[in-house]
């Protein structure tokens, strides 16, 4: 009998997506063909190599200036046509209107610099962490409605009261949650908790193994707005680099059944098996989707019914499907179980992320996708 169970989880991207990894490519090593729609993403040192001395003394005085100082120098360079930049360029990305009129339009004082997605020498994918992330919050979700009581927060986590039929338990947490607050919620709500720390070994994640992405090059460089009611935050600008709306990516998702087959004290607290796992998605993501598209008709956020409507159409096409939610920019609801908090905590929150316009209530909803488990 095998204890190790291989599936493939196909995904389609019906928003675009962005996984932040902490580093940021300079303003002073790409510029934009707003021609072809592209970025020329630029080696800098290279591209040193092929500017005369008076160019590069030019080019280093404007990076020096900040950052729209150096694209400025680029760009001049590029539309005299006194640089072929050819042996400098990476890569080209295509970029949108909203990218290009972000760097064209940007004051002295604008950080130019865009967010980078995970990339190997094949290219850029999605990080096995960041879906592990996803399917391990919809499976809290599952097992905290399933207990049918509250959680409180006395000193240390615990159970609270039974909830009324129908009804989800509500979440009742600390003013401040720290690392370990959070670590032990978990814990009691995966059932891995004791009486000191929580015991890992029983965490049942622990028989799920999930692989990075094949890689894509189907991007593009996209500006993330920040979208609120009253307009207060329309002037705060995000560039970074994205799969584009219909990336197909494919993971290598292992469920170790055997660690909750042995019988000793570091058997893992539960199994949990693919079916279940997909229905929990489903379940806690279309929770999410609700709220959200509450949200977006409440706003008139025309672009992300679309997104909505489309989600629902496909889901409605293939009972196998399930929605998730992924990456920057995602919200709360999805990352955290923001939905189950009592009190004020669980108000929806006042801004939305959005991509692809210069207006964020026009732009596209971050990091939907639809997945499917198939085994290999």
């Amino acid at each position: 009998m095998s204890f190790l169970e291989s599936y493939r989880l196909e995904l389609e991207t019906l928003g675009p997506i962005h996984v932040g990894i902490g580093e940021a490519f300079p303003a002073y090593s790409y510029l934009v063909d707003e021609a072809k729609k592209e970025a020329l993403i630029l080696d800098a040192g290279r591209l040193l190599e092929l500017l005369s001395p008076e160019q590069q003394q030019n080019y280093l005085l404007a990076v020096a200036q900040g950052p729209k100082q150096a694209q400025k120098s680029l760009q001049s360079l590029w539309n005299s046509g006194l640089l072929d930049p050819t042996p400098a360029i990476v890569r080209r990305l295509p970029v949108t209107p909203a990218f290009i009129n972000t760097v064209k339009n940007a004051t002295d004082a604008a950080g130019l610099e865009f967010r980078t997605l995970p990339r190997s020498p094949l290219g850029a994918y999605l990080p096995g962490s960041s879906l592990k992330g996803a399917l391990r919050t919809a499976w809290l979700f599952k097992r905290a409605v399933q207990q049918g009581r509250d959680i409180e927060y006395k000193g240390r986590w615990q159970w609270g009261q039974k909830v009324h039929g129908g009804e989800w338990p509500l979440i009742q947490p600390p003013e401040r949650i720290s690392t370990p607050v959070a670590q032990a919620f978990e814990a009691l709500v995966l059932d891995y908790a004791t009486e000191r720390s929580p015991n890992l070994y029983r965490d049942p994640f622990r028989q799920v193994r999930v692989g990075d992405s094949e890689p894509s090059e189907n991007l593009l460089l996209n500006r993330i707005g920040v979208f609120h009611p009253r307009g207060q935050m329309d002037q705060t600008v995000i560039l970074a680099e994205m799969f584009r709306v219909g990336t197909k990516l494919q993971v290598t998702l292992r469920l170790h059944t055997g660690l909750a087959q042995q019988r000793h004290k570091d058997t893992v607290s539960h199994v949990i098996s693919a079916q279940a796992l997909a229905e929990a998605c489903r379940e806690y993501y279309l929770e999410v989707l609700h709220l959200e598209r509450e949200y977006a008709q409440n706003h008139g956020l025309a672009q992300a019914l679309k997104v909505y409507e489309a989600l629902d159409k496909r889901l409605n096409q293939d009972s196998r499907l399930f929605p998730l939610r992924i990456g920057f920019g995602s919200g709360r609801m999805s990352i955290r179980l923001a939905l189950l908090l009592d009190g004020e905590e669980g108000q929806e929150p006042k801004t939305r992320k959005t991509a692809g316009h210069s207006n964020p209530k026009d732009g596209f909803p971050l990091g939907w996708a639809i997945a499917r488990l198939e085994p290999y």
